[in-house]
This record gives C-alpha cells, sequence and structure tokens, in this order.
C-alpha cells in the first residue's frame, strides 16, 4: 500500500490527534491530490478548532480553482485571528488563476502583486528579466528579510523556467559562482528554486552539499528542491548530512518526505547512529512519518526510553502512527491521553496569552526551523508555528 493509500481514509479524521499527524506527514510531500487540499479547506472552514492546523500544513500545496473558490467564499465569515492564515495560501496561487478571479481576490492579494502576474502572464523575456533583477536589488539592499519582494521574484523565476528562458549553462554559471561565497546571494537561492522546477538531476549533489549552509532561507528551498524529485538518489546524497547536528533537520525532512523503502532504511540506520537525543527524537518523527512497518523496531524501542526532547510531540507522533497503520499497542490509549493533555494545556495557554492575535510580520527576518518560536510557547519553530 502507498504511502498516499494509507493516508486516505484518515485525511479528515475524526480523531484530532490521527488528522494531526496526517497533516504533518503531508505537509511538505508534493503530490498531495488536488482534491485533498479543496477536502482539507471544506473541512477547516466547517470546523474552527482544526482551522490553524489545517490551513497552516496545507500551505505548501499548490491551489485549485475549486480551492481558490473555497478560500474566496469563506475568508469574510472567518475569525479575525485566522485570517493571516488563510491569505498566506495565496502566495503560490498561478497567475492565470489570480487574474481570472481578480474581482473576487483583489481585496486578499497585495497590490503590487497584480503587475507581477500580468507580467509573468503576458510579459516579454526582456521584461521580465528587467523585473526579477530589481527585485533581486531590492532584496539585496533591504536590512532584513522582505517577503512580499521575495514572493514577487518566485513567481518572475517560475515564469523563466515555465518559458524555457533560463539554460542549464547560466545555471550552472550562477551556481559555480554562488559556491565561492560564504553566503549565498538572492539570486542563488532562487536559482536553486529554478533547480527545483526543472528537476535536473546532476544538480542532486550539489544541492545536496548545501545542507551544511547557515541560512534558513536558502535551506527551505534546497529541502523543496530536493523532496520534488522523490528518489533514491536524493536520499543517497542526503544521507551523511543525517550524522551531521548543523544539517539534521532539514536533511532529516527532506528523507522522510522521500517515500520509498531506501528512504526508511535510511533513517533507521541514522537513528541507531545518533548520539544525541534531539536527533534520535528528528530520526523517530521521520520514521512514524514515513508510515512503514518496517520502522516499527526503532519506534517502539524509542518509546521504551525514560527521557524525550522537547522538539517534538512524541505520543501524538506515535500514536498516530500506530491509529494510521491499524497496529494495535498496549500503550496506544495512554498515548492518546497523554497527547490530548499536552494539547489542551498548549491550547489554554495560547488563548490566555493571546498568542494567535497577532499574524506574522512577514518583514522580519525569517525564523529558522530549530530556532524558538516568537509566540513564546518554549516549542521549537519547526515544531510550533512553523509546522
Amino acid at each position: 500500500m502507498s504511502f498516499l493509500e494509507k493516508i486516505k481514509p484518515h485525511l479528515t479524521s475524526k480523531d484530532f490527534l490521527i488528522q494531526e499527524t496526517v497533516l504533518h506527514a503531508i505537509h511538505d510531500y508534493p503530490f498531495l491530490p488536488e482534491e485533498w487540499t479543496v477536502q482539507l479547506l471544506k473541512e477547516a472552514f466547517l470546523n474552527e478548532e482544526k482551522q490553524p492546523s489545517i490551513l497552516i500544513y496545507i500551505s505548501n500545496q499548490p491551489l485549485s480553482e475549486e480551492a481558490v473558490t473555497v478560500i474566496s467564499e469563506n475568508i469574510p465569515q472567518m475569525d479575525k485571528t485566522n485570517i493571516h492564515l488563510a491569505l498566506s495560501l495565496f502566495d503560490g496561487i498561478d497567475p492565470e488563476l489570480a487574474l481570472k478571479h481578480r474581482e473576487t481576490l483583489a481585496a486578499y492579494i497585495n497590490k503590487d502583486m497584480w503587475p507581477i502576474y500580468e507580467l509573468t502572464v503576458n510579459g516579454t523575456e526582456d521584461e521580465v528579466y528587467t523585473e526579477y533583477g530589481k527585485s533581486l536589488e531590492s532584496l539585496e539592499r533591504a536590512d532584513s528579510y522582505q517577503h512580499e519582494i521575495y514572493i514577487k521574484a518566485k513567481r518572475l523565476a517560475a515564469c523563466i523556467v515555465q518559458n524555457g528562458w533560463i539554460t542549464e549553462d547560466e545555471i550552472d554559471i550562477i551556481l559555480q559562482e554562488e559556491l565561492k561565497e560564504e553566503w549565498f546571494s538572492f539570486n542563488g537561492t532562487l536559482t536553486v528554486y529554478m533547480i527545483g522546477l526543472l528537476k535536473i538531476d546532476k544538480y542532486i549533489p550539489v544541492l545536496a552539499s548545501l545542507l551544511d549552509r547557515d541560512d534558513d532561507i536558502l535551506l527551505e528551498e534546497v529541502s523543496a528542491a530536493l523532496i520534488g524529485f522523490q528518489t533514491d538518489e536524493v536520499v543517497k546524497a542526503v544521507e551523511p548530512y543525517l550524522m551531521k547536528e548543523d544539517s539534521i533537520i532539514f536533511a532529516s525532512s527532506i528523507v522522510e518526505n522521500t517515500k520509498s523503502e531506501l528512504a526508511v532504511q535510511v533513517l533507521r540506520d541514522a537513528y541507531h547512529e545518533a548520539g544525541e537525543l534531539e536527533d534520535q527524537d528528528l530520526l523517530f518523527e521521520a520514521l512514524c512519518h514515513q508510515l512503514s512497518e518496517a520502522a516499527i523496531p526503532e519506534i517502539s524501542g524509542h518509546m521504551n526510553k525514560e527521557y524525550f526532547s522537547s522538539m517534538i510531540e512524541i505520543e501524538q507522533t506515535v500514536y498516530g502512527y500506530y491509529s494510521i497503520l491499524g497496529l494495535p499497542h498496549p500503550d496506544l490509549e495512554l498515548w492518546r491521553q497523554a497527547a490530548m493533555e499536552t494539547e489542551m494545556h498548549f491550547r489554554n495557554e495560547s488563548q490566555q496569552k493571546g498568542y494567535f492575535y497577532t499574524p506574522p510580520i512577514k518583514s522580519e527576518p525569517k525564523i529558522g526551523r530549530n530556532d524558538p518560536c516568537p509566540c513564546g510557547s518554549g516549542k521549537k519553530y519547526k515544531k510550533c508555528c512553523g509546522k
């Protein structure tokens, strides 16, 4: 049974913990059926309790026309604390789709994006490259990360790729120059994004080598690009970085979201080699989200440990794993109770302190996935608002 076949019956599970596991498992997976995204959106707008999690977890999925309609029809009725999550879904909207629904979406999409949509649909190569260069220059000049400008640049980069306006030779030249520097420029980072769209196998080793870099914006693009290949060549290239403290978060995410028998085996091997508790927890989580019974020895053995780190919600993850696969375990109910207690404590604390009443300010520097979450929960950003 494939990964998606295992997930499908539980996509909108009434059991909150099972659905949370499903959502986390599909968050970075690039081949979710469009109708599943629509189904999850409808669930989010029918169930306000589930709404934040669903909107966060599907943020990486492309929007179909039906999905755009569902979002735009429901935003006016949303609680103000979650509106920013719905609006962020439009960041990756296809320009032609946006223009088709401009009258409806004008109130929800930044006005500066509409000329970019027009340009990517109707502009010439010179016009697109000129605007792309201006966006890159603005990003480099800014004192802090400018999310809106970065989204513009990504739309222009996608247009360049879709129209065949960049060659492998040009990509090679850019990468050669960028690799000489300690930090990638935004041109280099968006070239990685272009490679992800083009899916050219020869760049897999180069992309994997970037996992040593200390730049979360670059690493997000590297991860997305490598996950998009869905090949064992990626797993082999990334495997060494599972053993390094500075690269394990992104490396484990890549292997976790590459669904293959080799990926499961590599994660199992890395788990046994890991010396730090946090690293073992990350690899345990990655194994659970592979939804492979081959990992039962590591998963069941991990639950026998006396201590866990605060990196992941252990009980929720293991409860979801066994429940989705339909596997019995004598501690299943204990895990469920512990996970619900943790979840309710976090929700109550969030409501009391008003964490969700302040939408994220996108012009601030990007938060690293291993940094403390700015909401004040005490969790890592990756395991909280950055899910």
